[in-house]
């Protein structure tokens, strides 16, 4: 992907297609491949979902994968993994039904700033009154 300078940025999101039948990737996108190389795997596909993706277990994934199988209705799912004053950084991710009954299993590191902070001004508004 190009930023707007022109320059690559990589994108940090994993994408992987799991056959719901046998639990197994069937494709996964340069992101996820990357992070699987350098945790020593090669060869991701024909893999089980749970070797493929850390933490899936820890997240869900592998039974709203069966859940979205079976009825076709997307699953999002969320994990806190550190929180702060100022926010936390968790593991969000999204499985859907393709069309041809493989899952698409979108995941993600996303940093969510605490409710009543900014960008400019990193203090909660409560927190400001009688100064």
């Amino acid at each position: 992907m190009q930023s707007a300078e022109g320059r690559d940025v990589p994108v940090k999101a994993k994408a992987v297609l799991i056959d719901p039948a046998s639990m197994t990737v069937s494709w996964i996108n340069e992101s996820a491949a990357q992070d699987f190389s350098d945790r020593g795997g090669d060869g991701v596909c024909g893999l089980p979902a749970e070797e493929a993706l850390p933490m899936t277990g820890a997240v869900g994934v592998p039974e709203a994968v069966r859940y979205v199988a079976e009825t076709g209705v997307a699953r999002h799912l969320r994990t806190g993994l550190v929180s702060t004053a100022k926010g936390s950084v968790a593991i969000v991710t999204s499985v859907y039904r393709l069309p041809d009954g493989r899952v698409l299993v979108l995941t993600e590191n996303a940093w969510q700033a605490e409710r009543g902070t900014t960008e400019r001004d990193p203090l909660p508004r409560s927190g400001r009154r009688g100064r």
